[in-house]
């Protein structure tokens, strides 16, 4: 009886250690995934249109995903980066995340421009992929959905240093030449508000994306008494400046954060000298990240981006989700849906060390930390910060 008893006891012993063996299995299995690869998708203006905002972002994004990739550890995933050309074009958003997704299948998609970020908002929530953008951040992206974060400058702080330096200097009658997308009309009725608010004359004309001749609204606006010209718009405004000058118009100019780009100069012929606008350089975010970004920048790709700003934001944004992407397969349950684990993580950075600053992310997606400046043009791609 004794060495019965025995017998069933081990047996017991022996069943107890296996059923403890298969609980512990089975919660290793719904507790972690494997993820080998990510694919990640970049739409922007790699040609025709704003380009500072799109090859140098591409470049930065590429280098990121280089180191990622050359130092990650085992068990984090490998990264891979495909890239679409937009041409700074809306309707050519939605056909680039397409064939990102029908060729690459991407789970996490990067777009520099506003108005392609929001034609492809909901395509990309009803796909379950995250959308990242890293140059823009404003209050109505902040209202898209879940699954769009904006890893960047707030566009109304940033353009609203316009309004605060005219006020400060007194003018008193304001012409805002806006064109017409998303990000510029923003920064338009951001300057707006603030001068309404100051009891400031002013008015926004928006102008035609093609304009070249902007003669006839500038012989108006110099009949009227406008003393302050703010040229929130691209290349083709450098004609603007030009015409203004013909005109004899002596009044100052004022812009928003994209006159870097070499053609808003020459288009200008040297009268965009002078201008005060609003950008970010190295002094404005962490000086040593920021400074030993753009020297790894130069080495790789042998030369310097001409406006630094677009690609800093656009390496902060891609380390941040690569930071979180190196930790999939301990984070993250095998139940558990991408786009939720990866929205979930995004939602909970704060303090996150880039080049821009110390980046968090609030509840709406929207990034705080990155701040810019007042500066003057003061020669062909060179600014000076403003002294106040």
């Amino acid at each position: 009886m004794f060495i019965q008893n025995k017998k069933n006891s081990v047996v017991l012993k022996i069943i107890e250690r296996c059923f403890l063996l298969f609980i512990c299995v089975l919660l290793c299995t719904s507790c972690s995934s494997d993820v080998n690869e990510v694919n990640i998708g970049y739409i922007g203006p790699l040609s025709k249109r704003a380009t500072d905002l799109g090859v140098a972002p591409a470049n930065a994004l590429k280098l990121a995903i280089e180191q990622y990739n050359s130092n990650r550890k085992k068990g984090e995933p490998k990264v891979n980066l495909f890239i679409e050309d937009d041409q700074w074009e809306k309707d050519n958003a939605m056909p680039a995340y397409e064939k990102l997704r029908k060729e690459h299948d991407i789970k996490i998609v990067f777009i520099s421009n506003s108005d392609g970020t929001i034609a492809i908002s909901d395509k990309v929530l009803e796909d379950e992929v995250i959308l990242v953008n890293p140059l823009n951040n404003d209050a109505l992206l902040s209202s898209l959905n879940k699954n769009t974060f904006k890893i960047a400058k707030s566009t109304e702080d940033a353009n609203s240093l316009i309004a605060i330096r005219i006020i400060e200097l007194g003018f008193k009658k304001v012409v805002i030449m806006n064109y017409p997308n998303d990000f510029m009309t923003i920064a338009s009725n951001s300057c707006k508000k603030l001068l309404d608010e100051s009891g400031i004359e002013n008015k926004i004309v928006t102008i035609n994306k093609n304009t070249v001749d902007f003669s006839e609204e500038l012989k108006s606006y110099k009949e009227e008494g406008y003393d302050a010209y703010v040229f929130f718009g691209y290349k083709n405004f450098g004609f603007a400046m030009k015409q203004a000058r013909d005109l004899g118009i002596t009044a100052p100019f004022y812009g928003s954060t994209v006159l870097l780009v070499p053609e808003y100069y020459e288009n200008s012929e040297g009268t965009i000298k002078g201008t005060e606008c609003t950008f970010f350089t190295p002094s404005d975010g962490n000086w040593v990240l920021a400074n030993e970004f753009l020297d790894t920048y130069a080495k790789t790709y042998k030369e310097k981006p001409f406006s630094v700003w677009p690609p800093l934001q656009a390496y902060d944004a891609i380390n941040l989700v690569l930071n979180e992407l190196k930790t999939i397969n301990t984070t993250k349950t095998s139940q558990e849906k991408f786009d939720a684990w990866l929205r979930n993580r995004l939602l909970n950075v704060d303090f996150f060390q880039g080049t821009c600053g110390n980046i968090s992310i609030g509840e709406n997606g929207a990034s705080k930390g990155i701040y810019f400046s007042l500066y003057t043009y003061k020669s062909k791609g060179e600014l000076i910060k403003v002294k106040r």
